[in-house]
């Protein structure tokens, strides 16, 4: 049997959910099978209370990719901001469970996981904390003022955040996995080099993307599907991805 696509699974941003990532999986070419993960305390599991800690929400979407996970169709993982760290770390959680790991991953947005961060932003006020996200972009400012929105959205981005800012990393045996680094040019959290504090991580090869933006820049869909697109291609010669081609 010749295999005929992918199985892509997005780890969401800080405050992000399923509904982030619509406009990127309908650029993606039918032969994509997308999951976007749906983290605690949002979306369909918004009666489910947040999690407490990074290794919790590793392994809750480790039990994610487990039952969606199509055994036929080789494995990827797509994390943008908090979700590269959460991507990193339920890939951690798998290789302990003896589970099979992604072919390839993109790391979004962020540093690599070893790399400190001093700010701590769940412990903004509100009013700092809007600022912030206002500065950051991806929700309209319009949202932002909104007192609904703010009411069900400010304990969302402020438990994320938290974990992020309590992420201490701990040391692990690099992977055999093909990192792909993809950032904004324009984006100031990032820095100059974060290829260099993902290739630590990683004994296979390490690609960085820079695609035009903010940290947001994946607004521009159908650039960052065609960017996915080029490393399927490239990665997976054996696949029956004719029309990938034509995006590279």
């Amino acid at each position: 049997m010749r295999i005929s696509g992918v199985q892509l699974f997005i780890f969401p941003h800080a405050g992000g959910s399923e509904i982030s990532y619509v406009s990127i999986e309908k650029e993606l070419l039918p032969e994509t099978v997308t999951s976007t993960i749906c983290y605690t305390g949002r979306g369909r599991r918004i009666h489910e209370p947040f999690q407490k800690d990074m290794e919790a929400m590793a392994m809750d979407c480790m039990k994610i990719v487990q039952q969606k996970r199509k055994e036929e169709l080789p494995l990827v993982f797509l994390g943008h901001s908090l979700g590269s760290l959460i991507a990193f770390e339920t890939m951690n959680c798998m290789r302990r469970h003896g589970l099979e790991l992604p072919e390839l991953v993109f790391f979004s947005g962020r540093k690599g996981p070893a790399a400190t961060e001093k700010n701590n932003r769940s412990l903004l006020s509100d009013k700092e904390l809007l600022d912030c996200l206002s500065r950051m972009g991806g929700i309209p400012d319009a949202f932002l003022q909104h007192p609904d929105f703010l009411s069900f959205y400010l304990p969302i981005i402020r438990n994320d955040l938290r974990l992020n800012d309590t992420y201490r990393y701990q040391p692990h045996e690099a992977f055999d996995i093909p990192f792909v680094v993809m950032n904004g040019t324009d984006d100031e959290h990032v820095g100059p080099e974060p290829a260099l504090s993902w290739k630590e991580h990683t004994r296979a090869a390490c690609y960085q993307e820079w695609l035009e933006g903010n940290h947001f820049y994946f607004s521009d869909a159908t650039t960052f599907s065609r960017t996915l697109s080029k490393y399927f291609s490239m990665h997976f010669p054996h696949l029956q991805l004719s029309r990938f081609k034509a995006c590279i």
